[in-house]
């Protein structure tokens, strides 16, 4: 026998001998009350696992699967609150973060939402499921297909239009056949962005749907795979008298031809209806074209203040063009404080430098009303990069506000400005005393562990 041999053969006694000294310590108690306790947990005993740790010894409840054991008991009894105090002392304990267990406890405070009495908080589930755009969220999304209200059932249909397995489902497709536009209309659309030229035979009966916002979005379904009918329906669609038919028709065709329908896009900003003019607005903003600075800076002036949230919002898109001046025009001339937020928006995505607009930020965020701070907390989000660190310091000012709804605009914008470095607020946001604003913050952080898989 040599020598390599000789060695292969030691190393392999020491496994072995250190593998008996495993079982041993594991039939001298600690391990074999975690193992009884894990079989109590694949059985669904939860109540027992609880009612079983605390008669383990002080050393092994503190191990970090116990922990983990325990997190996800309390997890599959409903309740996300202990779970996530459970799993901080377990963050404290291995000093950094368990992805695996915090995307539980994350889905565990969305989820609990899902069965709300109040629609508004099924809304926000849905929501935040929607946006967090991952496979695993499937079988929740298909769950809110039988939802009792239609706006409800649009989020979930909305957010397996985003998914490939989501749009190939037999549940989505079925869908088409929903009482509620909203619903049909949603589904359409993931039709359409799927590209299987094979979806025409379901999609094209809805060419005769009495809802008008449905027939259009069965014509860009049929546009988007191909189909000339379906091209012709939707510019045709584009110049109807409904302002309903008309809108939806220009923000398909924007999205389908961009810089294309730039004339279109001119007649729809001077319509007498102010939601046309609205989606010209928002149009003109993938067109970085010296006429796009022309209209929108004339629609910042419009007599309707959506509409001219609309301009602003598009001149922050603009390139390769002046959208500073009339921007800064509006920051001191416009009456209205919403729309003022929206500048700051604008201007901050151009590049003005924050200590230019420290001043109507400072204000803004002290008025009274909610939905200005709200829309401050997400016109912030679309600052440039050499103003995300100021941006940042106001959004956190912003995340003290009294008002949920101020809260989760915050949370959406600091998810959008820092990605994953937005995970400290986001874990804070999951200790907030709202259940809304818990959920949108499980969505969020959701959303960004999906992205970094």
């Amino acid at each position: 026998m040599n020598l390599l041999t000789i060695r292969q053969y030691a190393i392999g006694f020491m496994c072995l001998i250190w593998l008996i000294l495993l079982d041993g310590a594991a039939s001298a108690g600690t391990p074999s009350g975690i193992q009884e306790m894990q079989v109590l947990y694949d059985q669904k005993e939860y109540q027992k696992v609880l009612e079983e740790l605390p008669k383990l010894d002080s050393n092994t409840v503190g191990l970090p699967d116990v922990r983990r054991l325990k997190i996800r008991t309390l997890l599959r009894l409903g309740k996300p609150k202990e779970a996530l105090a459970d799993y901080d002392d377990l963050v404290r304990l291995l000093k950094t973060e368990d992805q695996s267990i915090l995307q539980e406890v994350a889905l565990a405070f969305v989820v609990v939402l899902t069965q709300d009495m109040r629609e508004q908080m099924r809304g926000v589930a849905y929501t935040a499921l929607k946006e967090w755009q991952s496979p695993h969220a499937i079988p929740f999304l298909q769950d809110g297909l039988n939802d009792g209200s239609g706006l409800v059932r649009a989020l979930a249909a909305e957010g397996l239009a985003k998914l490939d397995g989501g749009r190939r489902s037999a549940r989505f497709r079925q869908a088409l056949e929903d009482q509620a536009a909203l619903v049909k209309e949603a589904v359409l659309k993931g039709l359409g962005k799927s590209g299987d030229v094979s979806v025409i035979g379901l999609v094209e009966p809805l060419l005769q749907d009495p809802e008008v916002r449905v027939r259009v979005a069965a014509a860009e379904a049929m546009c988007r795979v191909g189909h000339k009918q379906g091209c012709a329906l939707l510019e045709q669609s584009g110049k109807a008298p409904n302002p309903d038919e008309r809108g939806a028709a220009i923000r398909a065709l924007v999205d389908l031809q961009g810089a294309q329908v730039s004339p279109i896009l001119l007649e729809a900003s001077q319509h007498k209806q102010p939601s046309i003019r609205g989606v010209a607005a928002m149009g003109f903003g993938y067109v970085s074209t010296p006429q796009a600075l022309a209209v929108l800076s004339r629609l910042l002036r419009d007599p309707l203040p959506p509409v001219r949230v609309a301009a602003a919002v598009s001149l922050g898109q603009l390139h390769g063009v002046d959208a500073l001046s009339p921007l800064r025009k509006a920051i001191a001339e416009d009456p209205d404080a919403s729309v003022r937020a929206f500048v700051i928006g604008g201007l901050l995505e151009q590049g003005e430098l924050f200590d230019e607009l420290s001043g109507p930020v400072t204000v803004l965020a002290n008025t009274k009303e909610p939905a200005v701070r709200t829309a401050l907390a997400r016109a912030l989000a679309r600052a440039s990069k050499e103003n995300r660190a100021a941006a940042h310091s106001a959004l956190r000012a912003l995340f003290a506000d009294t008002m949920p709804r101020v809260r989760i605009a915050v949370l959406k914008s600091m998810s959008k400005l820092e990605g994953v470095g937005a995970f400290p607020i986001l874990k804070q946001g999951l200790h907030d005393e709202d259940d809304a604003v818990r959920a949108t913050a499980g969505g969020e952080l959701l959303h960004l562990m999906s992205m970094r898989e």
